[in-house]
């Protein structure tokens, strides 16, 4: 039996999240402690048939500020991309192991400027197989391109981001009672020459037990490790202490919540990088309560490393709304609002144009469609705001999305 995905979550090194070209910068934050690979949340092999999936994809969209120029600056440009996109995907179960492949490539066409135009690339593998009984291991790992988001650097500055992520989980959940929990990783991230101070080398550690049972949910108490080096800077390390108690319960059929409030503590190899202890957390509450309508809000605090603003880190909250009716058997219908802040940690001048906090609201809707039993349509928009301390790089932008997948 393998854990729940918002408990497995909770844990182990993220896997990169799926990101707009062009428009907000990632959210980082992590569900729980940080996310654990979507590999030990997979389903349990008996649930799991050998499939293969193939899904060539097309979306349009407009922008109406694609570099996300400031407010009362000239240069403000809208955008038409054209991104065509395959993925594939491949489930086995091989001599008792469940073993999963996926990759996509897409190819994003500025359509007003082509000489932007980037294609994308992410490649990625996992397996899951049963050890003494009860217990499991699970090696992944992954690959990725893609353009960075031009919302931290507010101008036509171009950067191809490469990051690769490989490790292993190990564990011993049984249907009720304590549990072990490791895991180890390896993530390394590396941009084109103007922005390689951003380059960064992670190795990450895990232990934690566990407990579960089936009428009360799960816990995990962890203490996880990040040492963290970028190679092209003097006294460029950093190290992440975590340690907490995360917490996984269905309360009722109808609400589900899970908790992780932990110890967060990071310390710089630069003396002029002012140190962060203070606590973390994510809390998520998902309801069903109002059928057909689905409510789920979220609350976060982290670090996080992987931005092109700072030579060091920045401290971010993170708070999320979003509801999603099942208007009927084949439509829905979501809308939700996102807020981030970030306060940034550097020594002096190692932050770009000076910047020391910002904060970026943002509202979304969408509207998706089952055509046929492959051919899916969707149509979202999204409006974006950032609002920096000092005022320097204010900027607000909308984009407007049309797509479709055919799934074979």
């Amino acid at each position: 039996m393998m854990l729940t995905s918002a408990m497995l979550a909770s844990a182990l090194p993220a896997f990169a999240q799926p990101r707009e070209v062009a428009g907000r910068s990632r959210d980082v934050q992590q569900p729980l402690s940080l996310y654990l690979p979507s590999a030990v949340a997979s389903a349990p092999l008996s649930l799991r048939e050998n499939d293969i999936i193939i899904t060539p994809a097309l979306s349009v969209a407009y922008d109406d500020n694609i570099f996300r120029t400031i407010k009362g600056a000239d240069g403000r440009t809208d955008e038409l991309i054209v991104a065509p996109a395959v993925s594939a995907r491949i489930d086995r179960i091989l001599g008792g192991a469940q073993v999963t492949a996926n990759a996509l490539y897409g190819y994003e066409i500025f359509t007003f400027n082509p000489d932007r135009s980037r294609p994308r690339l992410a490649l990625g593998a996992r397996g899951t197989a049963g050890i003494a009984g009860t217990c499991s291991i699970t090696p992944y790992g992954e690959y990725n391109r893609q353009r960075t988001d031009f919302g931290d650097l507010n101008a036509p500055l171009d950067n191809t981001i490469r990051q690769t992520r490989f490790g292993a989980t190990a564990t011993c959940q049984r249907p009720a009672g304590f549990y072990p929990l490791l895991s180890a990783e390896r993530y390394e991230s590396d941009n084109d020459g103007e922005f390689d101070y951003a380059d960064q080398r992670t190795t990450s550690g895990i232990v934690g037990i566990g407990y579960r049972r089936p009428s009360l949910g799960q816990a995990l108490a962890y203490y996880r490790r990040d040492d963290i080096t970028r190679p092209n800077q003097v006294r460029g390390g950093s190290s992440v202490d975590r340690a907490g108690v995360a917490l996984d319960r269905a309360v009722s059929p109808l609400l589900t919540a899970s908790v992780d409030v932990h110890w967060l503590s990071v310390r710089s190899d630069d003396p002029l990088i002012e140190d962060y202890g203070g606590l973390g957390w994510r809390a998520q509450v998902v309801s069903r309560a109002l059928a057909p309508l689905k409510i789920e809000a979220t609350a976060a605090r982290s670090v996080v490393f992987d931005t092109l603003l700072t030579t060091a880190y920045a401290v971010q909250s993170s708070y999320s709304l979003v509801g999603q009716m099942q208007v009927n058997e084949l439509t829905s219908a979501t809308l939700g609002f996102d807020y981030r802040t970030r306060d940034f940690r550097a020594p002096p001048g190692g932050v770009r144009g000076g910047l020391e906090k910002d904060q970026s609201p943002i509202f979304r809707a969408g509207l998706a469609r089952q055509m046929t039993g492959r051919l899916f349509l969707r149509l979202d928009a999204t409006h974006s705001r950032r609002k920096t301390e000092p005022s320097i790089g204010d900027f607000d932008a909308t984009r407007v999305t049309a797509s479709a997948e055919m799934r074979f």
